[in-house]
């Protein structure tokens, strides 16, 4: 951690949509609110969060005593029409420059102008948001200015103006080195890390069957457990169809999750999912939104956690989170997934076009095996050891040291 005594204060710069701490979910949030926990305990730099303004996150970040958080606030219609006249006249004016900032990252700068003006940060990190650094960002900041990657970049891009990519997996760095066409940016990999303890939690077995009393699931049910977005690169539409095909009334599915994290809205993707989920009946509960925190209930009451994702996920967090509940794994070939699970605690199966029959084929075969799903039960848990929110905290602060 030698390096680590270089790095007096660091800057994140959360994506501008969810506060930290994550009050609202998120994933880059959460790993967010990760950071700063544990800079609580450690304390290798002085760190500054800049978020969007929320009421019950300024209420938590008062906690807080390691790390400072500047929260910005709500920009009305008459705020963002300036902005966007702002920002025309740059461009106008600069054509080779990125001005694309959001209201939110304009008012954030200012904030930090003044601040680095007298501080001077060490680096300043972009959590997610715009993978082209914005000028005005990379002008005040030069090389302290760095970009976490939390998606896969699978398309020519253009990126400058970031000294330091740190990817969250090799799989998406691998994008970035391939795909970006300003090549000048050093890439690393810092695999992401969550807090074991939540999920961790013992759950009776007397509470275990409270709850999926509750839920309408009875004892010998074998219940899959899907947890996060609505969305249709999640898969979600193609694992309800999957139970649809397992001629076994036993074999059960509970939906935990929202299309916007705890914003819940109506979107016509979840309209359809509705829709197979009312056509299935007693086979499947729809819980909606459950707060992170929460979440240990019902990972602890299913049989196995499904991530059938469809697009090349960087690195979901469910896994971890999954494993860390003791949940064995069926997942597809996706993005980040095979460097975070392994072949003892996950089956995988690939997402083609015979992604329905694969998730149904082998759901029945774990069903029957109960053998199976001990031991990668066991196995998952050791398998989430690796991924503390200790470990993350100290790789990280080294990658933005080096």
């Amino acid at each position: 951690m030698a390096d680590c005594e270089m790095v007096k204060k660091i800057c994140l710069i959360a994506p501008g949509l969810l506060p930290v701490p994550a009050t609202g979910g998120g994933a880059i949030e959460t790993l967010m609110t990760s950071l700063a926990k544990e800079n609580e305990e450690f304390d290798s730099a002085e760190m500054t969060v800049i978020s969007p303004y929320e009421g019950k996150a300024h209420l938590d970040s008062s906690g807080y005593k390691n790390t400072r958080f500047i929260y910005i606030s709500k920009t009305g219609i008459l705020g963002k029409a300036l902005n966007k006249v702002s920002c025309a006249v740059h461009r106008l004016m600069d054509n080779t420059g990125n001005y694309g900032m959001s209201a939110f990252y304009n008012k954030a700068l200012k904030r930090l102008k003044k601040l680095d003006a007298t501080e001077h940060f060490d680096a300043v990190v972009f959590e997610g948001g715009p993978c082209d650094a914005l000028t005005p960002y990379s002008r005040q900041f030069g090389n302290r200015l760095m970009y976490h990657l939390h998606y896969n970049p699978d398309q020519s891009f253009r990126s400058t103006g970031y000294s330091r990519i740190i990817a969250v997996s090799e799989f998406v760095a691998q994008s970035w080195r391939k795909n970006c066409l300003d090549p000048l940016s050093d890439v690393v990999v810092v695999h992401n890390g969550i807090n074991l303890s939540r999920f961790q939690k013992d759950v009776s077995a007397a509470e275990r069957r409270e709850i999926r009393s509750r839920l309408g699931f009875d004892e010998d049910d074998f219940v899959l457990l899907y947890c996060g977005r609505i969305i249709e690169v999640k898969g979600v539409l193609e694992l309800l169809k999957a139970v649809r095909r397992i001629d076994d009334g036993h074999v059960k599915l509970m939906i935990v999750g929202s299309p916007d994290f705890a914003k819940s809205s109506r979107t016509p993707y979840l309209d359809k999912v509705q829709h197979l989920v009312d056509d299935l009946g007693n086979r499947v509960v729809f819980t909606g939104y459950v707060p992170n925190e929460d979440v240990y209930r019902y990972s602890k009451s299913a049989d196995l956690q499904v991530v059938p994702s469809l697009w090349e996920d960087a690195a979901p967090t469910v896994c971890m989170e999954g494993m860390a509940a003791g949940l064995p794994l069926l997942v597809t070939r996706s993005g980040g997934i095979q460097e975070y699970t392994t072949t003892e605690c996950a089956i995988t199966v690939e997402k083609d076009e015979n992604v329905i029959g694969r998730l149904a084929r082998e759901i029945s075969r774990l069903s029957k095996n109960q053998a199976m799903l001990f031991a990668m039960s066991k196995a998952a848990l050791l398998r989430s050891d690796q991924f503390t929110e200790k470990f993350f905290y100290h790789a990280f602060v080294d990658a933005v040291s080096e």
